[in-house]
C-alpha cells in the first residue's frame, strides 16, 4: 500500500525527535562565524532563509509573493519578515555574502518566454532541414545567417563576410533586445565568433552571448540554441540582480551578491550576468542540496538512494539522487523541449504547478499547464472587485469569463499588434484588470481577429485564471486571497465538466498528482533501461492504467516505487498524498520543505568545470589541444596534455576568481583517453578528454591535482 507523511512530515509510526530543520531559537550562544543570507526567487514566491555554516542551522526563514514588475517589493518583503524573526541588526555586519537561486531563468524556457534574440549564425545554411527545425521552435529570434566558419581541426573553411553581417545587424537592431552568435566550429577556434561580436558592438548596444562561451561541446544546432536562449535571458536575469541589490541597499545590507548554477555550485554577480542560462535549473539543483539537508531526520540510517519533487508555482522539477548525490547531466540540462549545453544536474521540468493554467477540454478531460497565470483569489485580493463585483459570467465557455489581463512587465520591441493595444486599454484603466471577453468584443468591433489566450505570450501582460491554488482554497487546504473569487472561478469549469465544485476541484489536483507521478515513472524507467514511449501513459495503455490507479473489471494494476519521494515546494504538504496514490510510494514533506531552494542555495560553494578536447592530427604528426582561447600543438600526447595543465591550471583558478571564490583555488583535473584498435589488434591512442575542476582548498591542500612536469 503506498504510504505518505505530511504535515509533520513523519511516517506513521516513526518515532525520535531528529529534527532536519534546526533553527536558531535567539536565547543561547550567537553563532561565532560568518552568516550567508539566501534568496530563492520563483515564478510564484521568493524565499529568504538565514544560515550558519558552521553550525548548519537555518535560523530563520520567511517567504513573500515574487512580484515580477518590480522584483525588488518581493525581495524587500521576504527579506523584511525574515528580519522580524531574529534580531537581524544585531547579525546583519556578520552576513559574509548573499546566495541567491532563482527558476526565473527555467520558467522562461518551460513557458516560452524570452526577450527577441538577433541569433547570427555563421558557417550555417538557411535551407538546412535542422536549422529551419530550431527556428521553428526557438521563442522569439530574428535570424542572420553569413558566411563562414572553420573545420573539426579549427582550420577556417570560408572567410568571414563582415560586410554582410553589418548590414543585416542594422536592419535587424530596431526589433532584438539581445544578440547571440554561433559559429560553425567555434570551440575548436572562436575567431569568427569574436570577430561578429567586435562587428554587432560597434553597431548596437544591446548584450551580446558567444555561442563557445557556454559550452566546450560540439554539436551546430544546439550550441546556436543555447547561445540564443542565453541572449534570450539576459534582459530577465539581470533585472532579477538589480533587484535583489536594490532591494540589499535598502535594508543596508553590504555583502557580495552569489548565484546558484544548474549543476549546484555558486557564481558571482558578474558571471551570472552575462552567462544566464547556466542558472537554468539553479532553483531545482539548489533544492536538492537543501532536500538532503532537510529530510536527514525522516530517512533510515543508510538510506540514500531517493527522489526529489520541487513543485512550485510554474513548474516541477524532478530529480534521483543516488547515494546521496544528483547525477550530473554532461548531456546538458533538459528544460520543457529544450536540451540546453549547459552542465547541470540531471533534472526533468514540467511547466506544472500551483499557478498553472486549469482548463476543460471538450471531451471532460482536465488540462493543467504549461502557462502561467495568476490565480483568481490573488488577482481579487489585489484588485478587489475584478472578479466579485464585475463577474465573470455563467457560461461554460472559459476564455470570455474566466480571463483577465494586467500589466506585468515592461514592454519590449518584440510585442505584437495585440500584445501593444491590450497594454495601451490598460495603461487607461489605471491599472483595473481587463476582461479578455472585453477585449474579443474589442477586436470583433474592428473586424480583428481574435488572438485567444494561448497567442499573447509576451511576458509584459499577466493573464489571471483558475489554477489549482484556487482548488486548493476551494478545499481549505491552502489559504490564498479570496475565497470567493476561487469558488466562481472552479464553479464555472465545474459546469462545462459535469461535476460538482468540490469534487471539481479534488479531481484537478488529483490529475496533477498523476502527471507528477507519471514523471516520476518515466524517470524510474529510463534509470532501468527499459524501453517505452509516451503515448504508453494514456488512459488505455498499461502504464496510464498503473499511474492512475484505475481498476478494471479483470485486472487491477498499480505501480509501486521503491524509493522514497521528497516533496518540496509551497504546495508540497497538499500534494503528496496525491504523489502517493499514483506512485505507490512513501512520499515525504519535511518541515522548512517551502523553503528548501533557499536552504540549499546558503550551503552550496564554489565549483566550476570545464573540458578541453585533445585529437590527433590529420598526418598523425602529433596531437592538438582546443583550449578556452588557443589551439596548441604537440609531437607527444603525453607532452601536449602536461602543456594543456599547466595552462589550465592558470585559466581555472582566473575563472574562480572571476567566479567570487574568496579562498585558495584548488584545480583538479581527470584524463580519458579515446583509442582504437588497428587491424593488428594494435591499440592506438586518438585523443583524451580533459576534465578540470576548480573548487575552495582545503587547508593544506596542493593547489592542483593531477598535474605532472613537461618532458
Amino acid at each position: 500500500m503506498p504510504s505518505f507523511s505530511w504535515k509533520d512530515g513523519r511516517e506513521s509510526g516513526q518515532g525520535g525527535d531528529n529534527r532536519p530543520f534546526d533553527r536558531f531559537e535567539g536565547n543561547g550562544a550567537r553563532p561565532a562565524t560568518g552568516l550567508v543570507l539566501a534568496l530563492d526567487t520563483g515564478g510564484t514566491n521568493t524565499d529568504a532563509v538565514l544560515y550558519d555554516p558552521s553550525s548548519g542551522a537555518v535560523l530563520a526563514e520567511a517567504k513573500d509573493s515574487t512580484t515580477h514588475h518590480d522584483l525588488a517589493i518581493g525581495i524587500v518583503g521576504a527579506l523584511t519578515a525574515l528580519s522580524k524573526k531574529v534580531k537581524f541588526e544585531d547579525l546583519r555586519d556578520r552576513i559574509r555574502s548573499v546566495n541567491l537561486s532563482t527558476t526565473l531563468a527555467t520558467n522562461a524556457i518551460a513557458e516560452g518566454y524570452g526577450h527577441r534574440v538577433g541569433l547570427v549564425m555563421v558557417g550555417l545554411d538557411s535551407g538546412q532541414e535542422l536549422v529551419r527545425n530550431l527556428l521553428a521552435k526557438l521563442p522569439a529570434v530574428t535570424p542572420i545567417f553569413v558566411s563562414g566558419g572553420h573545420d573539426y581541426y579549427g582550420r577556417e573553411e570560408t572567410p568571414l563576410d563582415g560586410d554582410e553581417l553589418a548590414r543585416e545587424v542594422k536592419k535587424a537592431a530596431p526589433v532584438v533586445s539581445a544578440w547571440a552568435i554561433s559559429s560553425f566550429f567555434s570551440v575548436k577556434n572562436p575567431a569568427h565568433e569574436l570577430r561578429a561580436q567586435e562587428i554587432i558592438k560597434s553597431l548596437s548596444d544591446k548584450p551580446v552571448t558567444l555561442g563557445r562561451h557556454l559550452t566546450g561541446e560540439l554539436g551546430a544546432m544546439r550550441r546556436a540554441a543555447t547561445a540564443a536562449l542565453n541572449a534570450g535571458l539576459v534582459i530577465i536575469v539581470n533585472r532579477l540582480l538589480d533587484a535583489v541589490a536594490d532591494g540589499l541597499a535598502r535594508l543596508d545590507i553590504s555583502a557580495p551578491i552569489m548565484v546558484v548554477k544548474g549543476d549546484g555550485g555558486l557564481v558571482g554577480e558578474r558571471w551570472a550576468r552575462t552567462r544566464p542560462i547556466e542558472t537554468v535549473v539553479s532553483g531545482p539543483a539548489a533544492g536538492l542540496v537543501g532536500a538532503m539537508r532537510l529530510a536527514r531526520g525522516f530517512l533510515e540510517p543508510n538510506q540514500k538512494d531517493l527522489w526529489v519533487l520541487d513543485v512550485g508555482g510554474t513548474t516541477s522539477d524532478l530529480a534521483y539522487l543516488q547515494d546521496g548525490l544528483p547525477a550530473v547531466s554532461q548531456d546538458g540540462a533538459m528544460v520543457g523541449q529544450w536540451h540546453t549545453m549547459v552542465q547541470a544536474v540531471d533534472i526533468f521540468t514540467r511547466g506544472l504547478g500551483g499557478d498553472s493554467l486549469v482548463d476543460v477540454a471538450p471531451t471532460g478531460e482536465i488540462l493543467i499547464g504549461p502557462r502561467r497565470v495568476l490565480p483568481l483569489c490573488r488577482l481579487e485580493e489585489l484588485h478587489p472587485g475584478s472578479v466579485t463585483v464585475s463577474g465573470i459570467g455563467t457560461s461554460p465557455n472559459r476564455e470570455p469569463n474566466l480571463t483577465f489581463l494586467i500589466p506585468n512587465l515592461p514592454p519590449g520591441p518584440e510585442m505584437g499588434e495585440d500584445e501593444t493595444d491590450i497594454l495601451a486599454i490598460l495603461s487607461q484603466r489605471e491599472g483595473r484588470p481587463l476582461k479578455l471577453s472585453e477585449y474579443q468584443t474589442r477586436c470583433l468591433a474592428l473586424g480583428r481577429l481574435f488572438p485567444g489566450l494561448r497567442v499573447l505570450t509576451h511576458p509584459a501582460i499577466l493573464a489571471s485564471s483558475v489554477t489549482p491554488t484556487d482548488c486548493m482554497n476551494v478545499l481549505g487546504l491552502f489559504n490564498c486571497g479570496s475565497l470567493e473569487a476561487s469558488y466562481l472561478g472552479t464553479g464555472i469549469l465545474a459546469a462545462k465538466a459535469g461535476l460538482g465544485v468540490e469534487e471539481f476541484c479534488r479531481k484537478v489536483l488529483d490529475r496533477a498528482g498523476e502527471i507528477l507521478a507519471s514523471d516520476i515513472l518515466a524517470m524510474a524507467l529510463n534509470k532501468e533501461g527499459l524501453k517505452y514511449s509516451l503515448d504508453d501513459f494514456a488512459k488505455n495503455k498499461v502504464l496510464g492504467r498503473m499511474v492512475s490507479g484505475e481498476k478494471g473489471k479483470l485486472i487491477e494494476l498499480r505501480s509501486s516505487l521503491k524509493d522514497t519521494v521528497i516533496l518540496l515546494g509551497a504546495p508540497a504538504q497538499v500534494m503528496a498524498p496525491y504523489v502517493a496514490k499514483h506512485t505507490g510510494a512513501t512520499v515525504v514533506a519535511p518541515p522548512g520543505c517551502q523553503v528548501a531552494s533557499a536552504v540549499g542555495a546558503a550551503a552550496s560553494t564554489v565549483s566550476l568545470i570545464r573540458k578541453v578536447d585533445v585529437v590527433s592530427l590529420p598526418d598523425f604528426s602529433g596531437f592538438r589541444a582546443f583550449l578556452p582561447d588557443k589551439m596548441m600543438d604537440a609531437n607527444k600526447l603525453e607532452r601536449i596534455v602536461n602543456l594543456a595543465a599547466i595552462h589550465m591550471e592558470k585559466h581555472m583558478k582566473e575563472l574562480a576568481a572571476m567566479a567570487g571564490l574568496s579562498g585558495q583555488a584548488r584545480v583538479s583535473m581527470e584524463r580519458q583517453d579515446r583509442d582504437a584498435r588497428l587491424n593488428d589488434g594494435t591499440r592506438m591512442i586518438m585523443g583524451s578528454t580533459l576534465t578540470f575542476r576548480v573548487n575552495e582548498a582545503a587547508t593544506g591542500q596542493e593547489s592542483f591535482e593531477g598535474a605532472v612536469s613537461v618532458a
